[in-house]
């Protein structure tokens, strides 16, 4: 340093001090340049950290923001040159797992990134007052209903610029991520029940998210054995119970706390039953007559309520229209050698004759037979009740 000083100092040395000074200056502007320009390229954020960004490269590729620069969404907008190398700086220790290869995985668990990303990441380019909006085919949104609630683009629009459908992820232990612009991602924030985040029920009027030419009904709903009223009805049951099932295993999961940057905490997409999104949850037990799904203990305590009300049982159980009336649908579980449509008294005894009567004594009491064949059926039936 003190070299340096005494050069500036001496008139002879001055003149070559002062050159290579700027030599020196002007090596540094060139190098944090080309450094700052060179990290903000899409290249360097793929390629040379290809190992971590493998999968995002590829969503990346698969999208419609290809040709925009990494950075002009994950950097700030319109940011000081300071701000800007800063940036550089607080991600430089990535380095380290990079090159060791001991980084996280899956990446961007839960899409924080759209959670933490502001809006003006994505005004800078798609302002709503000077832009058509295109929304997808069978969708209708008014954008500023939900921007004057404070609610983000990325909210909704998580995937946008790195869409999952068709990429397969290759890196071990990396994940998709759910996409938010679907009905059940909706549900987060609105609730047929009026019990939402958003504290903004929907309306339950398809027309008000769907135009007219829009095809409202699933197309599982229409396939063979959905429901049949007498008949095949497994479809129906099935994907409910999946569902169920589905949606308790993602509540059960352990939480991410993901706080939007206006709005709550929203619950994940996966936790929203897509039944729900179209029925009140009331709905199966509405259309059954009762409890759906059935109870724990039904199985000991249907009887009851079959020879009460045979009714409500016969749509999913009775395997014919004439085997709904006088209870012959209990046959279809209870005898399954028995004829559709056929009251089991009058043909249980050839299936008796043929078969024995040890499987019999399965359900009943060894009283059963006489307590019909002595005293009636309603003898049998009170004994059924009564044991």
């Amino acid at each position: 340093m003190r070299r340096i000083i005494g050069a500036f100092k001496n008139p002879a040395s001055r003149p070559r001090a002062i050159i290579w000074s700027g030599v020196a200056l002007v090596g540094i502007v060139m190098f944090s340049a080309v450094s700052v320009i060179g990290t903000s390229v899409n290249w360097f954020c793929t390629d040379p950290c290809h190992v971590v960004h493998l999968d995002n490269t590829k969503t990346f590729e698969a999208g419609s923001h290809v040709q925009v620069n990494c950075v002009s969404c994950h950097e700030p907008v319109n940011a000081n040159p300071l701000v800007f190398v800063w940036k550089k700086l607080e991600v430089a220790p990535d380095l380290i797992p990079t090159i060791m290869g001991t980084f996280d995985l899956p990446m961007n668990k839960g899409s924080y990134v759209a959670v933490e990303m502001p809006d003006i990441m994505c005004t800078q380019c798609h302002a709503l007052e000077n832009r058509d909006v295109t929304p997808s085919s069978g969708i209708i949104i008014d954008h500023t209903a939900h921007s004057s609630q404070g609610v983000t683009c990325a909210t909704c629009h998580n995937r946008v610029a790195h869409p999952e459908e068709n990429v397969e992820y290759t890196l071990p232990g990396d994940e998709k991520h759910e996409n938010w612009m679907t009905m059940d991602a909706c549900f987060r924030c609105h609730t047929l029940s009026g019990e939402s985040e958003s504290k903004t029920p929907a309306t339950g009027k398809c027309a008000a998210c769907h135009p007219a030419e829009f095809e409202l009904v699933p197309t599982t709903h229409a396939a063979d054995g959905w429901y049949t009223r007498f008949g095949a009805s497994n479809g129906h049951a099935d994907a409910a119970k999946a569902e169920a099932s589905q949606t308790a295993e993602a509540m059960a999961a352990e939480p991410l706390e993901l706080k939007h940057a206006v709005g709550p905490v929203l619950q994940t997409a996966a936790s929203v039953n897509n039944c729900y999104t179209c029925h009140l949850e009331t709905f199966c037990s509405d259309c059954h007559g009762l409890s759906m799904p059935h109870p724990a203990d039904f199985r000991k305590t249907h009887s009851e309520q079959g020879l009460s009300k045979p009714e409500v049982c016969a749509p999913c159980h009775a395997r014919s229209a004439a085997e709904a009336k006088d209870r012959a649908f209990c046959n279809a579980c209870h005898h399954p050698d028995s004829k559709p449509g056929v009251l089991w008294r009058t043909q249980h005894d050839d299936v008796v004759k043929s078969k024995g009567i040890g499987e019999c004594f399965d359900c009943h009491g060894a009283m059963y037979c006489e307590a019909c064949h002595v005293r009636g059926p309603a003898a049998a039936e009170k004994y059924l009740r009564d044991n």
